[in-house]
């Protein structure tokens, strides 16, 4: 079962992925597949050369999530220019709003304090100073801001984010998921599957697992009936 991460970042991070992610998982038997979203290339660029565009790099981002059933997205906090309004956080933010159920991971190859401080200085902004009472839409977009910083399951100083990556996969249902699957489609390919359940009574395991894998609708059917099936069994042999 391959697993889908989402890199965000203006700089290639391919070489960094794959040796200190890829290389480190492949030895726990776990597929981490990276999808890599280079935010300076010129694709993304506006039509008149004023930036980079914001909501194209998002619309991109958010096919893929969808396309791929992706469980972790990192991004670097500076993947524009000095000319664009938006940073990794935004980027990040947006996600979280369509999607509050993936892992985010926000790292700074710069110092992380810069990133920190624009952050502070952006809800420090909407609260002016010697004000005692905030108007509905300072009080609007404070919310908004702490919203944003709130989104991040971690905050990495520096590229250094293979550590959070790993530990995260690793903690996760993932590699027993994997496991599962793999013996489903390696271990007993040709086994067919003898059940009450009508939908994938005489399917073969090999291609039960097939449909799991793609997470289709007969796919996630099945890894319901599976549960039920397996509690029912659990119940069964406890009051014998």
């Amino acid at each position: 079962m391959k697993t889908y991460c989402l890199v965000i970042d203006d700089d290639n991070q391919k070489d960094y992925f794959e040796t200190n992610i890829q290389k480190v998982l492949h030895n726990d038997h776990i597929e981490l597949v990276p999808i890599y979203i280079e935010t300076k290339d010129r694709v993304y660029m506006k039509r008149d050369h004023s930036g980079f565009d914001k909501l194209l790099i998002e619309k991109t981002c958010l096919k893929a999530i969808e396309e791929h059933n992706c469980t972790i997205i990192v991004s670097d906090y500076q993947i524009s220019t000095d000319k664009d309004d938006f940073n990794g956080l935004d980027i990040l933010s947006d996600i979280a709003d369509k999607y509050p159920h993936l892992y985010l991971v926000l790292y700074s190859g710069a110092q992380i304090e810069d990133a920190i401080k624009k952050v502070i200085k952006s809800l420090s902004d909407t609260i002016p100073e010697n004000q005692e009472k905030m108007s509905e839409q300072q009080i609007m977009d404070a919310i908004n801001q702490l919203r944003k910083t709130s989104c991040i399951n971690e905050l990495i100083k520096g590229k250094g984010y293979a550590g959070a990556v790993i530990k995260y996969i690793r903690s996760s249902s993932l590699p027993l998921q994997q496991k599962f699957l793999s013996q489903l489609k390696d271990e007993y390919p040709d086994m067919k599957f003898m059940s009450c359940y009508p939908p994938f009574t005489g399917w073969k395991l090999k291609d039960i697992g097939d449909q799991i894998e793609k997470q289709t609708p007969q796919g996630c059917d099945f890894q319901q009936a599976l549960i039920e099936q397996t509690i029912s069994y659990m119940i069964d042999i406890n009051n014998d």
